[in-house]
């Protein structure tokens, strides 16, 4: 059993959260440059969190670059596209891109057992 599960954790339940989790980051897309070290530190915590979802190099994808600047109203990386019914919230700062998916996964996780 390695560090991250702990002695307690219950695997059904781990599985469940990762669907739930998936489901939850469906649509969310990460604009980034693989040379910025703000959206490094974005792809650190989702690596942390265990979270997987779309990242677009705007460096590599002008199409997604003009699209990001046109509908988020500016070229800046990271930024966070989160879908939202009709419309859609662009977030640009790593601290509140990292803030929003650490209360993501804090939102679903089970409540701690007592």
């Amino acid at each position: 059993m390695s560090e991250s599960e702990g002695s307690s954790a219950d695997p059904g339940e781990q599985r469940r959260l990762q669907r739930r989790l998936a489901k939850a980051v469906e649509g969310l897309v990460l604009y980034e440059r693989k040379w910025c070290p703000f959206c490094m530190r974005v792809g650190l915590t989702l690596r942390s969190l265990g979270l997987e979802l779309e990242r677009i190099d705007i460096g590599t994808d002008p199409e997604a670059a003009q699209r990001l600047e046109r509908e988020g109203g500016k070229r800046m990386v990271p930024c966070l596209y989160i879908p939202d019914g009709e419309s859609a919230q662009w977030l640009y700062e790593s601290s509140d891109i990292i803030a929003y998916l650490r209360a993501l996964v804090e939102e679903m996780a089970p409540p701690p057992e007592s």
